[in-house]
């Protein structure tokens, strides 16, 4: 089998989350060009992007996070609404935020550090923005900005269930990537 696409994180399912994408691409999908998030069933928080890996490295990643992935982390996670990643001074990524918290920036660290000591990376990530995509911008809105902060304006700040690790497999298509996870 060929080398196949890896990244470590945690799927997201949550109904406001699922209502804020939804209101997300009726307010702003006519305004501008973007490119959604296939399904809910797709919303994740990326830890690490490891990229195309071979089965024999997928086992040896599984081994090196097990202990990561048998655990429920309950860090009390709250989605507070819209942003956007800019790149070259330009909206590129619309995501939902996730409040700051120490526990889960520590537990990023802790991913980081183990890649690094098994060589699958080689240099620890210290900056981290724990978030969920919901579209990769194309052509921005003109008022991108102020259609976002009035849908965060009705958007009630929601608790997210506990998350779990796990190693993710992103399969590209023409319709748009699909996550599944890896057992």
């Amino acid at each position: 089998m060929s080398d196949r696409r890896i990244f470590i994180g945690s799927f997201i399912q949550n109904d406001a989350l699922t209502r804020l994408f939804e209101q997300a691409k009726q307010t702003l999908d006519h305004k501008g060009k973007f490119k959604w998030t296939r399904t809910p069933e797709n919303f994740h928080i990326t830890f690490h992007f490891i990229g195309e890996i071979s089965d024999d490295d997928i086992k040896v990643l599984q081994t090196v996070l097990q202990d990561l992935m048998q655990k429920n982390y309950d860090f009390g996670l709250e989605v507070t609404g819209l942003k956007f990643f800019e790149r070259k001074g330009r909206p590129s990524v619309l995501y939902a935020a996730i409040k700051p918290d120490t526990a889960l920036y520590d537990l990023h660290q802790v991913i980081q550090k183990r890649l690094h000591e098994h060589g699958f990376i080689t240099k620890i990530q210290s900056r981290f923005t724990p978030h969920i995509t919901l579209a990769r911008i194309k052509k921005a809105p003109v008022n991108l900005t102020e259609q976002i902060s009035e849908i965060n304006r009705q958007f009630q700040p929601q608790k997210l269930h506990p998350i779990h690790v796990v190693l993710i497999e992103s399969i590209l298509s023409p319709q748009g990537a699909l996550y599944r996870k890896l057992d």
